[in-house]
C-alpha cells in the first residue's frame, strides 16, 4: 500500500530547489549597499561619465527573483538618479552587437562585472576581451574570496596600461573591500598585481596618491622593438662584427638609453629605410609600416605629427617644435649699393643736417646785419650773404677752413659748426665703412610662389616623409601646383636631411624642404652657406609607437620627467 504524499514536505522541496536556483543565478554576490559605495567610489576617482554594469544573463531584473530584481533596481537607481549618473545594465551579447566597436564614442567609461562566476568569466573571456581595447574603459570586477587571479585571468589579457580593479571582501574586517589592480607587461607575461585601494562604509574609497606610471614604473626587461632612419647626426646606427645594430647614437640615442634605463626594459633596434607614409591603396612605407604591422614597437626618430599619421599610428609627446621652410644655395652675385652713400643716415638725420646748415647759416648772417645796424663803421668783411654762409657751412662739414671774423658771436656760432661737422663725419665715416663692407645678396625669390614662378629651380624633400605627404594633400593652390608641377618630377628623393641639403649645394638651382633646426645643424656638414625661403608651416615633432600601444602612457610619462628635470632642453642644446 503506497503512502500518501505529504502535502507540507512536497511545498518544502519546492521552496528548496527555488531558493537553491535563485541562490546559484543571482548577480549581486555582495550586499547592495557595497555595490553602491564602492562603485561610486572608483567612479569618482577615475572621473567616469558612466556606468556599464555587464553581466551574462539577458534582462537580470526581469528573470531573477524578486529579492536579487529589487536589490539590482535599487543600485541602477542609486546610481542614476540619487547621484545622476548615468547608468545601464548591458549582457555581453547585447553589449558586442549592439555597440560594438562604438564605444570609442562612450566617453571614460566604467565597465563593472557584479560577480566571478564561471558564465561571467567566460563570457567576458569570450565575448568582450578579445576584441575591445582593454585599456580604453576603467573596469571593475567583484571576485569572492576563494577565486584566484590566475584562474579569472586565464586567457585574459590585461594590457600594461589598463585601469582593472578586483574587488575582494576582507576577510578580517567586515564591510570592507580590498581593491586590487592588475595587469601584464606584455601577453605572453605573467599576471601582475598591487594593491590599489580599501573601502569601507564609513569612510568611503582611500586610493593610491601616486599616478597610474608613477605606480607602474617598471617593464621587468621587457623587450621592446625599436625602428629607427639612418638620420645623421641625430640618429645614427652602430653595428658589430656581423652587421647587427646594436646601439643608436645621437639626440634620439640619447633619449631612449634614459628611457630604457627608466622603464627597465631592454631594445632591440631595426632599421627603417624611411619614416614612411601611407598610401591611398591602405598600405604604409617605412617606420609607419613596421609599425602598423607589429615588426616593432616603437619607432624612435623625429616625426611631424600630422592629421593623416594621426589616422595610423600612436605619438609619444612633443619633444620639441619647429618651423619648416625652404632652403636654397647662396647666390653668388651681390647687389650695387647705389644708395650706399647715403644709406648710413636715415632720412630724418639728412633732413636735421641740412636744417642745422640753414639755421646756422641765418644766424651768422643775422648777427652780422645786427652788429651792422648797431655800429655803421662795421668793415664790409664782416658782411656775408646767405648764400655764401651756406657754402661756408656745407664746407666745414667737408673738413673745410672758413673765414675768419671779427665779431665773437659769429666766432662762437662757427666754433659750434665745426664741432658739429667733426661728431657728425666721424659717425658717419664708420657707417659707410661697414655699408660698403657687407655683401648683400640678391635672393631669386623669397616665397614658394616665387620659386614656382622663377621655373627655374628644382625642388625635393625627404622620400617617403611627412614633407611629401604635407605637399600631396594639401589644399593650399600654390603647393598643389607646386607638387604636381616640381615634386612630382623628381625620380631619385633624398633619403634624410643631409643628403637633400649637399643635393642643394651640389646643384645651383636646387631647392630642399628642411626643418630650421636640421638645417642649423647640418649647415656646418655642408660646403655652401645656405638661405631660407619663407616659413612655410610650423610642426611638432615626437616619437612613434604602435596604435594604442600599451607602453605610450609610461613612456610619456618619462619624457615629461625629462622635460620638467631640464635634461631634455639639455639634450636639445647640446646634441643640436
Amino acid at each position: 500500500m503506497l503512502c500518501k504524499p505529504d502535502l507540507s514536505l512536497i511545498l518544502g522541496l519546492i521552496v528548496l530547489v527555488w531558493t537553491t536556483f535563485d541562490l546559484a543565478s543571482c548577480q549581486l554576490i555582495r550586499p547592495v549597499y557595497v555595490y553602491e559605495g564602492l562603485i561610486k567610489g572608483i567612479r569618482d576617482f577615475f572621473n567616469n561619465t558612466c556606468i556599464i554594469l555587464l553581466h551574462n544573463t539577458p534582462n537580470p531584473i526581469e528573470t531573477q527573483g524578486l529579492t536579487e530584481s529589487e536589490g539590482l533596481m535599487v543600485l541602477q537607481k542609486y546610481l542614476s538618479m540619487t547621484h545622476h549618473i548615468r547608468t545601464t545594465f548591458m549582457d555581453f551579447h547585447m553589449f558586442s552587437t549592439r555597440v560594438g566597436q562604438t564605444y570609442f564614442h562612450i566617453k571614460r567609461p566604467l565597465f563593472v562585472l557584479l560577480n566571478d562566476y564561471e558564465d561571467t568569466r567566460d563570457g567576458f573571456a569570450h565575448q568582450i576581451s578579445t576584441w575591445i581595447t582593454m585599456a580604453y574603459p576603467t573596469w571593475l570586477v567583484f571576485f569572492s574570496n576563494g577565486t584566484k587571479f590566475a584562474d579569472f585571468f586565464f586567457e585574459i589579457y590585461v594590457p600594461f596600461d589598463c585601469k582593472f580593479m578586483v574587488a575582494q571582501s576582507s576577510a578580517n574586517v567586515t564591510d570592507t573591500e580590498i581593491i586590487t589592480e592588475v595587469y601584464q607587461v606584455d601577453k605572453r607575461k605573467e599576471l601582475r598585481s598591487m594593491q590599489f585601494g580599501i573601502w569601507d562604509v564609513r569612510n568611503g574609497l582611500k586610493g593610491p596618491t601616486r599616478g597610474l606610471f608613477l605606480r607602474r614604473n617598471n617593464l621587468f626587461g621587457q623587450n621592446i622593438r625599436v625602428a629607427s632612419v639612418q638620420d645623421p647626426p641625430i640618429s645614427i646606427f652602430h653595428r658589430n662584427e656581423r652587421n647587427e645594430i646594436t646601439g643608436i647614437s645621437g639626440f634620439f640615442g640619447q633619449v631612449i638609453l634614459l628611457l630604457q634605463e627608466a622603464l627597465n626594459c631592454t631594445f632591440t633596434y631595426k632599421e627603417a629605410e624611411s619614416w614612411g607614409m601611407c598610401l591611398s591603396s591602405g598600405s604604409c612605407t617605412g617606420a609607419i609600416g613596421m609599425l602598423i604591422n607589429n615588426d616593432v614597437d616603437f619607432a624612435a626618430t623625429e616625426f611631424m605629427m600630422t592629421s593623416d599619421r594621426l589616422d595610423a599610428i600612436s605619438f609619444t609627446t612633443p619633444i620639441y617644435t619647429t618651423k619648416c621652410r625652404a632652403y636654397i644655395k647662396r647666390p653668388a652675385t651681390s647687389d650695387l649699393k647705389w644708395d650706399a652713400y647715403t644709406a648710413p643716415f636715415s632720412a630724418n638725420i639728412w633732413g636735421s643736417i641740412g636744417f642745422f646748415i640753414v639755421l646756422t647759416s641765418g644766424l651768422i648772417v643775422f648777427i652780422q646785419r645786427l652788429f651792422a645796424f648797431a655800429s655803421p663803421y662795421l668793415k664790409n668783411d664782416d658782411r656775408s650773404r646767405f648764400t655764401e654762409n651756406v657754402f661756408f657751412v656745407l664746407g666745414a662739414f667737408c673738413s673745410q677752413g672758413m673765414a675768419q671774423s671779427t665779431l665773437d658771436p659769429v666766432r662762437m656760432v662757427h666754433f659750434v659748426i665745426h664741432l658739429s661737422a667733426v661728431v657728425i663725419l666721424a659717425a658717419y665715416s664708420a657707417a659707410l665703412i661697414s655699408f660698403l663692407a657687407v655683401k648683400t645678396f640678391i635672393m631669386p625669390f623669397t616665397t614658394m610662389d616665387g620659386l614656382l614662378k622663377d621655373g627655374t629651380y628644382r625642388f625635393g624633400v625627404v622620400r617617403d616623409s611627412a614633407d611629401y605627404s604635407f605637399f600631396k594633400n594639401t589644399s593650399d593652390k600654390i603647393m598643389s601646383v607646386l607638387f604636381d608641377e616640381l615634386l612630382m618630377k623628381e625620380t631619385d628623393l633624398p633619403s634624410n636631411y643631409l643628403d637633400g641639403l649637399k643635393h642643394v649645394c651640389k646643384e645651383d638651382k636646387y631647392a630642399f624642404m628642411t626643418l630650421d633646426n636640421m638645417a642649423a645643424l647640418l649647415q656646418q656638414k655642408v660646403d655652401c652657406k645656405l638661405e631660407p625661403l619663407d616659413v612655410i608651416t610650423q610642426t611638432t615633432i615626437a616619437m612613434a609607437l604602435q596604435p594604442n600601444s600599451p607602453y605610450r602612457g609610461i613612456i610619456n610619462a618619462n619624457i615629461l620627467l625629462l622635460r620638467d628635470s631640464g635634461i631634455l632642453q639639455r639634450l636639445l642644446e647640446t646634441q643640436w
